[in-house]
């Protein structure tokens, strides 16, 4: 039997509340390197496998 499944390209709809942001994001920065950006939120770019030159974001 063929595998149907598909990959996954993306992360969306995970929100952590936490009652120290500041303190969270220091975490995300330090650990995943996923950095805070002046509005308070944070993005990290990805490249398709099957397309490499095309970037996608999560935001």
């Amino acid at each position: 039997m063929e595998n149907k499944l598909k990959r996954v390209t993306g992360i969306g709809g995970i929100f952590f509340k936490s009652e120290n942001s500041k303190e969270i994001s220091q975490w995300y920065e330090k650990h995943p390197g996923i950095p805070k950006l002046e509005d308070g939120s944070s993005s990290f770019q990805w490249l398709d496998k099957d397309n490499p030159k095309e970037i996608g974001y999560t935001v």
